[in-house]
């Protein structure tokens, strides 16, 4: 108390303390059985985040899941992020999928811009954060991913259904 920080040592802790309170955050509930859920009905399966590669391969391997996905896009791979949609379309690419068979799930507004602008089908999954922002144009919406299985989501697109 009383010592003055720079602006980059400020940055430096305020993100310090935003990775601690990541880390530590659990795995969503339904996280583990839409992936099972994809890798049996044989669909590809990759994450495209804005965070570092680093910070996202970690995570993912705490919480026991690197191994079901089969492509990871990160900041680091790309020179915009969302929502720009160049994280879309390059984990798209690395899976070898058009875009237009690509159904993304996101949480945040910028992602689901990023997944409209890339040309795939978007399932949005607000969390406590993000629930009361204004949400773009999406496909569907659950309130956690647990909500429906992933045979329940395709099936209500494939009717184009909203809800």
């Amino acid at each position: 108390m009383g010592e003055t920080l720079s602006r980059e040592e400020l940055q430096r802790e305020v993100r310090e303390a935003s990775r601690r309170t990541s880390e530590s955050r659990p795995l969503l509930p339904g996280v583990e059985a839409l992936l099972h859920d994809a890798k049996d009905l044989g669909l590809a399966r990759a994450v495209a985040s804005s965070s570092s590669c680093g910070w996202v391969e970690g995570w993912l391997s705490r919480h026991g899941i690197r191994e079901m996905l089969d492509v990871i896009v990160a900041r680091d791979d790309v020179t915009r992020v969302k929502p720009d949609p160049e994280l879309f379309l390059l984990a798209a690419r690395r899976l070898g999928v058009a875009p237009r068979g690509c159904l993304v799930f996101e949480d945040s507004p910028n992602g689901m811009r990023a997944a409209r602008a890339a040309g795939m089908r978007c399932v949005a999954v607000p969390n406590a954060i993000t629930r009361s922002l204004p949400r773009p144009d999406v496909d569907l919406v659950l309130g956690s991913l647990d909500q429906r299985p992933l045979a329940s989501v395709l099936e209500a697109l494939a009717g184009n259904v909203r809800a």
